[in-house]
């Protein structure tokens, strides 16, 4: 599988050198002022200013201490002193410092930058490119091999049993550890009177349940919805489970063969990986701002500790359960596991890194039947790093709103958080998104939520390297639990007969094989 060790090594080399790429464009090719930016500036004669930079990349009127001026202003780009030059024409001071308060995203960069903006959204849509026809047909043919419901039943239970398990025991390490290290604390000073200041989302956890029935599921593949395109697929395979084997062997022979020439798609794609997680790595150093970095890292840095080592703390725990009930030993499993793992961290999509985990499975002694269930299941409802972090994050905000939520709160987080986790599409900083619903949950507000943004890139590298490793870790036990199901007998499309389609209902007519 991608020469094993040799292919996590060449992902891991491609992480280093997007880094220090992405450091030395960052220091000689800054991304500059960006649309929509919220800056502090300072002038010689002592006087600062808030200033809010246009949405537009054109010349536009600047929005100077909540006035907009009546001049227009191309500010978009510009960094160093024509940066401090151009703020200096807006706001008709002689400006001598700017710090970035607050960034909406990153549009306007330079060239290269752009380059290899280019070059990593490329591999990245190769993989995306092939997860909707990967979950259709390893879902609808890992269930309907089985062959027997019961069977089905065993898996799809200890598989619920294991994701929501391990998703609660996320949440609460998660909690436990922002108890202790009270992150939010130093931000009390600051946001403590603005518990009340923000509307609150009306998105409830009923509204994930809905979502998971497709009106149209043809709509669903279309738009991507990845929740309701798996129920749809798994009833799918329900229903070819009790026609049976003999009737529904066409349609069972044509997904088992769009699943085999899947995977040699992922093998050519995967090729690419080591060059896809270098770009991917090196764009988002180039696209971060020194001062904002710094100014964020003074506020959110020890919230950042906290997830870090509550992460950890989950993904050596996951470990610890391979070892005991997945029968494997957790430092072959890292290594089995290593490229799934790498590519998670370069890309932070578990969507995305789902052909890659399916691929490192194979070599953990689990059968094909199981692991077609499990992972593209776990790819898009188990979501351990994305609970946890959604979890610390809601209590670190209501530390820092000064708003106490007791024991009964604080496990209304617990919940929430993995049901939100599962709604949360896998896709990079997917758990920023569906947090305003666990914060609706407790009565918290939403306005603070896009200052995570500047620290949520490489919390979400981890988060997600956590998500496709608890994928695995369930995949490994699951099967541990059914030894019944052998990785040897996974050649079943044999006990499939292709007929004739236009025989009737009852016509036991069979066409030769052969």
């Amino acid at each position: 599988m991608h020469e094993k060790k040799g292919f996590a090594f060449k992902v891991l080399v491609g992480i280093l050198l997007g880094l220090v790429l992405g450091t030395l464009m960052m220091q000689n090719m800054p991304v500059g002022i960006q649309p929509g930016d919220t800056l502090e500036v300072s002038s010689s004669n002592g006087l600062v200013m808030e200033v809010i930079v246009p949405d537009g990349k054109d010349a536009a009127p600047v929005n100077i201490d909540g006035t907009d001026t009546t001049d227009s202003f191309a500010l978009a780009g510009l960094h160093g002193q024509a940066a401090l030059d151009g703020l200096s024409d807006a706001t008709g001071q002689p400006v001598t410092e700017m710090i970035t308060v607050d960034r909406k995203g990153v549009t306007v960069k330079p060239p290269a930058t752009e380059v290899v903006y280019v070059l990593g959204q490329v591999f990245l849509r190769l993989l995306k490119m092939l997860v909707v026809p990967l979950i259709i047909a390893t879902v609808l043919v890992g269930i309907a091999s089985l062959g027997n419901i019961k069977k089905l039943g065993k898996i799809g239970s200890m598989t619920a049993f294991w994701y929501v398990g391990t998703m609660l025991v996320a949440t609460a390490i998660g909690l436990t550890y922002v108890n202790v290290l009270q992150p939010g604390q130093a931000a009390a000073k600051i946001w403590g009177d603005e518990a009340g200041s923000a509307a609150i989302a009306s998105q409830t956890p009923a509204d994930l349940i809905l979502r998971i029935i497709p009106t149209n599921p043809i709509q669903a593949i279309a738009e991507l919805d990845v929740v309701g395109m798996l129920f749809f697929v798994i009833i799918f395979a329900f229903a070819m489970l009790a026609m049976g084997k003999r009737r529904t062997a066409p349609v069972f022979n044509f997904f088992e063969s769009l699943n085999d020439i899947i995977f040699v798609l992922i093998g050519w794609v995967m090729s690419l990986a080591p060059y896809g997680v270098s770009f991917l790595i090196a764009h988002t150093m180039a696209t971060q701002d020194v001062g904002f970095l710094k100014q964020i890292g003074q506020s959110l840095g020890l919230f950042a500790l906290t997830v870090v080592l509550a992460l950890v703390t989950h993904w050596i725990f996951l470990l610890v359960m391979v070892g005991i009930f997945g029968k494997m030993n957790p430092f072959k499993f890292i290594q089995k596991l290593g490229p799934a793992m790498s590519v998670a961290f370069g890309t932070n999509s578990s969507s995305a890194t789902l052909p890659v985990t399916m691929r490192c499975i194979d070599d953990m002694k689990v059968s094909k039947r199981i692991r077609n269930f499990v992972i593209p299941v776990g790819a898009t409802l188990n979501m351990d790093g994305t609970a946890l972090f959604e979890a610390t994050a809601v209590l670190f905000f209501a530390q820092a709103f000064a708003v106490h939520l007791d024991v009964g709160a604080q496990a209304l987080v617990a919940f929430t958080s993995v049901a939100a986790a599962m709604g949360a599409a896998g896709i990079p900083s997917a758990g920023l998104v569906t947090m305003t619903i666990v914060l609706s949950a407790v009565g918290l507000p939403d306005s603070k939520i896009s200052l995570l943004w500047a620290i949520d890139r490489p919390l979400d590298m981890l988060r997600t390297t956590v998500n496709i490793t608890g994928d695995a870790a369930t995949c490994r036990i699951v099967q541990s639990f059914n030894p019944d199901i052998r990785p040897e007998d996974d050649d079943v499309a044999e006990e499939y007969e292709p007929i004739d389609p236009t025989a009737s209902h009852d016509d036991p007519v069979v066409i030769d094989s052969e």
